[in-house]
């Protein structure tokens, strides 16, 4: 992202360049697929449906992966701002100080329109009970139009902190809990790390960061560097990606034939083509603990059978080895730089 006038050719390069655009759409057609899943019943998210302005229905082993993909990563949105919230009120107890103790962060990387905190916000038992800051990061064209949308809309703009302006020409919003921040992640150092900190993003804090779909968009050498910085600057990190993989069968082969046909490259993939190596690129850089399982096995493991009877009342699945095959080339990956108490529970839900 933008940082001063030395970096505003970032911007302006990522803002006019037509290869970024594919890869800007999957940012709308995830909103659409949530959309989807939100309207029959899937999910609970009320949000979303602001960010959709042509509603379509997916077909339902669509919505059953939404479904998966939802599950897992609030689940660990959810696990991350509870522990955060009993680590706060301890620091609170032995600290016995009017100092404020070190509540926790969230950074969303390639966030589109992603509604996690408004969600959270809504729980009164999260986020902005404990003083959970959250930081997404977007091209600006896309930051321009989450902005626009959260800004024009009473319900979503009820959610704002009171703080909450309008920045960098409408591209951004900006407030002491949650900020909303416009650039290139092909940049990260130069550019994304000077704006997190200026909105207050402080590396002492536990921070979960979020990629869904994202980092696999970049080459290796840009999503390799988001994780080393991370590796030197954060010690208290965790991280939940999902991403695809396994590009080398006849399903993965045809996975990337269809994107490609869309002018997508998932150009991460052959770097890290497998849960093992999914795992590996965090261990390999001293991080303390990595587990990878695909969406087919936590849909089977990580989801309760009351849910699995819920969702087949709402609609039924008849193509369960089609929804297998394409499942298995999603995974969660979920990580933690140290065994930190506030990641601990995160962890216990992948094993």
């Amino acid at each position: 992202m933008d940082n001063r006038d030395g970096d505003r050719g970032l911007l302006a390069r990522s803002a006019n360049d037509d290869s970024n655009a594919p890869v800007q759409e999957t940012s709308n057609d995830a909103a659409v697929s949530r959309d989807s899943a939100a309207r029959l019943g899937y999910i609970n998210d009320p949000w979303i449906r602001y960010f959709v302005k042509h509603p379509q229905r997916r077909a339902p082993l669509i919505n059953r992966g939404t479904y998966s993909r939802f599950h897992g990563i609030q689940g660990t949105l959810k696990r991350f701002a509870n522990a955060v919230a009993a680590f706060h009120s301890e620091q609170s107890q032995e600290k016995k100080t009017e100092e404020e103790p070190a509540a926790g962060q969230v950074v969303v990387l390639g966030a589109g329109m992603d509604t996690s905190y408004f969600l959270m916000s809504a729980d009164s038992n999260s986020s902005t009970a404990v003083g959970l800051r959250f930081f997404e990061i977007d091209f600006p064209e896309i930051t321009a139009k989450k902005a626009a949308t959260v800004w024009r809309t009473r319900a979503l703009h009820a959610m704002l902190p009171t703080d909450t302006v309008v920045a960098s020409g409408g591209t951004e919003l900006h407030s002491t809990t949650f900020n909303l921040l416009a650039g290139d992640l092909r940049g990260f150092e130069k550019s994304v790390v000077p704006k997190l900190r200026d909105r207050g993003f402080d590396p002492a804090h536990p921070t979960l960061f979020v990629s869904e779909c994202v980092l696999i968009y970049l080459d290796s050498i840009h999503s390799d560097a988001i994780l080393d910085w991370i590796t030197a600057n954060v010690p208290t990190a965790g991280i939940v990606t999902y991403e695809q993989i396994l590009p080398s069968d006849r399903f993965g082969q045809m996975m990337i034939a269809n994107l490609r046909a869309r002018g997508l490259e998932l150009r991460g993939l052959h770097a890290y083509p497998s849960l093992e190596s999914t795992a590996q690129r965090f261990l390999s850089r001293g991080w303390q603990s990595a587990q990878a399982v695909d969406l087919a096995q936590y849909h089977d493991s990580c989801i309760p059978p009351s849910e699995h009877d819920r969702l087949s009342a709402i609609e039924l699945l008849d193509e369960w080895e089609e929804f297998r095959l394409l499942a298995s080339h999603y995974a969660f990956t979920f990580a933690c730089t140290r065994d930190s108490e506030v990641f601990k529970p995160a962890m216990e839900a992948f094993l």
